[in-house]
């Protein structure tokens, strides 16, 4: 989801960001040194006329990274008033860090309320075409330790809308290959079926934990719009993603019956990325408990609950 200023992080700041447009927008002067940037050319798979799986090839090899990270891309100002200075996008990576050939981006195009600067000229590129990177940073990443050095083997519940997915199906791809054994719970809220980005891979992930000890994946797709035509025949769950959350008059969750167990902060942690009303709306479901942000964080230094807002 590319929609909205960058509200809130509670992991790195405020210049940390999954993916920010149109309205988080800075330029640079051509003239200013630009030695964290090399050039690349985009591949492009298109999901529909306003979203796509980018894979860009960088020509100076692609920066060590973790899941969670993100990159920052840059092209000249179409405006001739702007005098060819950079507009500057930061996006998250989808890709897994064992994939050292390209960054993956899961990108949509930013066309209300207004258009997206930036997308509008990505959605303009053919592959070959140069355009600029950042090397990859930010915080929103998974840890696997405890305040005190021990090692955290809790659950791991990462709730995303739209291209929020984005770091948590690189998440999910890279802990499969590192052998992780912590359960993994990926909810994944979109208004329309075709935008369910990477949900066969998420499909073939969650099936190989099936009877499968060292493996352990739930893939939970949620759309909000099931009454359009385009939805027909959708069986899972409805509403916004968020409403894995909800609880019924005995005060269990959907998420809870799904996964058979009350959630707690001794046996699930929390990622979440998405528009700040889903945010605001996770947070809330939380209200009463004690899951803990970094903002409120323990004495111990615990939390947990990271989140990244970007609306």
């Amino acid at each position: 989801g590319q929609f909205g200023r960058l509200r809130s992080c509670q992991v790195s700041g405020p210049l940390c960001s999954a993916c920010i447009e149109p309205f988080y927008r800075f330029s640079l002067s051509p003239s200013l040194p630009l030695s964290i940037i090399i050039y690349i050319s985009p591949e492009r798979q298109d999901l529909t006329s306003s979203l796509a799986i980018f894979k860009f090839k960088a020509t100076q090899g692609v920066q060590d990274y973790q899941s969670g990270q993100f990159v920052t891309l840059g092209l000249p100002d179409e405006d001739p008033e702007k005098d060819g200075k950079i507009v500057w996008r930061a996006y998250s990576i989808a890709g897994p860090p064992e994939e050292k050939g390209h960054y993956e981006l899961y990108i949509r195009l930013a066309e209300r309320p207004v258009p997206g600067k930036l997308t509008t000229m990505i959605w303009k590129l053919n592959p070959g075409d140069n355009i600029q990177l950042r090397h990859p940073k930010g915080a929103f990443t998974i840890s696997h330790e405890m305040p005190d050095g021990s090692p955290d083997n809790r659950r791991i519940v990462m709730i995303g809308g739209g291209t929020g997915l984005a770091p948590f199906i690189s998440a999910a791809k890279s802990l499969k290959a590192q052998g992780c054994k912590r359960e993994l719970v990926i909810c994944h809220g979109a208004s329309y079926v075709s935008e369910l980005g990477y949900a066969d891979e998420l499909k073939a992930l969650a099936a190989e934990s099936e009877g499968n000890p060292d493996w352990n994946l739930h893939y939970l797709p949620a759309i909000s719009r099931p009454q359009e035509e385009e939805n027909a025949g959708w069986e899972g769950q409805t509403g916004r993603v968020e409403s894995f959350l909800d609880r019924d008059d005995s005060g269990t969750s959907v998420l809870e019956k799904i996964l058979g167990e009350a959630l707690t902060p001794e046996n699930t942690v929390f990622h979440i990325c998405g528009f700040d009303g889903t945010i605001q709306a996770v947070l809330g479901a939380f209200e009463g408990q004690d899951f803990r942000t970094r903002k409120n964080k323990r004495e111990d230094g615990s939390f947990e609950i990271k989140y990244e807002s970007y609306g």
